[in-house]
């Protein structure tokens, strides 16, 4: 009886101690998130098929305006007598249009990053260890997220990177790595797509199925009661308008493919093209004036040399142009002695032949 309780109070001791080391462990949410740019080009699916199904309601209201004439009730039809394919076709492809609407304000928002000057030549044309915090600071205060920004994000990490490494080549390297991993981040982005650009034409042609068993078994049904070629005559008819009706879902699931495959295939390049003007800008704006600690004493002890090399010449030519004048002064004086020995031995009153 008085073991038990001690054995009680030593549990939840043992299993706070086991929180605490699992806690100590575990990533903070921080931490996890901190250059997760997945959101940079993901969608969220959820409130995008929300967007679909209203822009479906929406088409499908629109669609009653084609009943004010018999030449465009046709279309009307297409979606509301064939059927419950033309629904499903319809909200895959609006909810792929919904996709790519968040997804080009997505790049809009990151086009917009590049046009600041994230590292601007104003702290420092080197970009060094000692003014990266600086560097830092000032993206900051530009306000946006770096988890919505590729360039933003890949930035910070070689900034982080090169405060840790103090490598150039490994930070080349590790922004290369990031480069990779963005462009199949994109890649992956549009696997949704990409499956409803290869769902619709294929429930099209369910749809077509359908309404061709539907028409033949119908048909089949119905020949046995049919007493005389009058009534036959008038069953075909019935099945080939049947049969006209069905490849009408095939017809639009192929336009529908060719509305969602084209714009698809657009937003892709340009997130592609974007992933490439950031690879540009990382290797001519960060890269290029990154300055490891050794680089900088190796510069330091080039400008001094040149600066002595610079005091050397000056010395140099200091002292050939007094060479150059004491020469001048020599010269002056040979030519005064010449002139006075020639007074001595030629008198001005005496010619020579004398």
């Amino acid at each position: 009886m008085s073991k038990n309780p001690k054995v009680k109070s030593k549990i939840p001791a043992k299993a706070k101690a086991r929180a605490v080391q699992v806690n100590r462990m575990q990533r903070s949410s921080d931490e996890m998130g901190k250059f997760d740019n997945a959101s940079a080009t993901s969608v969220p699916m959820a409130i995008a098929a929300l967007v679909g199904l209203g822009i479906e309601i929406l088409f499908y209201l629109f669609l009653f305006v084609f009943l004010l004439s018999d030449s465009t009730q046709i279309i009307y039809d297409y979606f509301y007598e064939r059927g419950w394919v033309p629904y499903v076709l319809t909200y895959l492809a609006s909810w792929s249009f919904a996709i790519l609407f968040f997804k080009h304000r997505k790049l809009k928002s990151q086009q917009n990053v590049m046009q600041f000057k994230l590292l601007p030549e104003d702290i420092s044309q080197d970009i060094r260890e000692d003014n990266m915090g600086e560097f830092y600071a000032h993206i900051k205060r530009l306000g946006f997220d770096p988890q919505q920004s590729f360039l933003l994000t890949r930035i910070l990490r070689g900034i982080e990177h090169f405060s840790v490494r103090k490598n150039h080549t490994e930070t080349a390297d590790m922004l290369k790595s990031q480069s990779e991993i963005d462009a199949t981040m994109v890649d992956s982005s549009y696997v949704l797509i990409k499956v409803f650009i290869w769902a619709i034409p294929i429930l099209g042609f369910i749809g077509t199925v359908l309404g061709i068993s539907e028409a033949v078994s119908s048909f089949g049904g119905e020949m046995g009661a049919a007493a005389d070629i009058e009534k036959i005559k008038e069953q075909l008819g019935q099945v080939t308008g049947g049969l006209s009706e069905a490849f009408d879902t095939t017809l639009v699931s192929l336009i529908f493919s060719l509305f969602v495959m084209f714009p698809t295939s657009v937003m892709q390049k340009n997130e592609e093209d974007l992933l490439n003007k950031v690879d540009e800008y990382c290797n001519e704006y960060f890269l290029k004036r990154l300055r490891e600690p050794h680089q900088l004493h190796k510069q330091t002890i080039n400008d001094q040399g040149e600066k002595d090399a610079i005091t050397r010449i000056e010395h140099l030519q200091a002292y050939l142009l007094q060479l150059q004048e004491s020469q001048a002064m020599v010269a002056q004086q040979m030519s005064e002695v010449a002139n006075h020995y020639q007074q001595l031995v030629y008198p001005p009153n005496s010619s020579p032949a004398e």
